[in-house]
């Protein structure tokens, strides 16, 4: 109980103050903007979906424009380097990332599903052996 309350005051702080963006530059060939930021004290706390919100809360744009790419911690820190995209479109979003980054921005119950729902299907006995004459 006492770690729900913990992280949601943790989230209301990663709205207020504790980005700071370290680059951020604009890719005109992919249509994109790259950033480069540090979650001061988010080591173990930021979640990829916490650090999109904060991300376009910043920012000022549409959370399903934002792509995490990669939140790294360090050793013996207690900040969060991520590296996220910032599309114009979303569109390009799936032109241009691999499926499996999106899944990881769901929720745990819906990742599960969409994994399952990539998998290739087994084929039918009947039409292997078919096949095979």
């Amino acid at each position: 109980m006492a770690r729900i309350i913990f992280l949601e005051l943790w989230e209301d702080l990663i709205h207020l103050s504790a980005i700071e963006v370290l680059k951020d530059s604009e890719n005109k060939l992919l249509s994109r903007r790259e950033l480069t930021v540090v979650f001061k004290g988010g080591s173990g706390f930021i979640t990829r979906p916490a650090a999109v919100e904060a991300i376009s809360t910043r920012l000022g744009v549409p959370k399903e424009n934002v792509r995490v790419i990669s939140l790294e911690g360090k050793f013996g820190l207690r900040d969060l380097v991520g590296k996220a995209y910032i599309y114009s479109d979303t569109a390009e979003v799936k032109k241009q990332l691999p499926v499996f980054l999106s899944i990881r921005e769901l929720p745990k119950e819906e990742r599960k599903k969409a994994r399952e729902a990539l998998k290739p299907k087994p084929a039918a006995p009947g039409t292997e052996a078919a096949k095979k004459s």
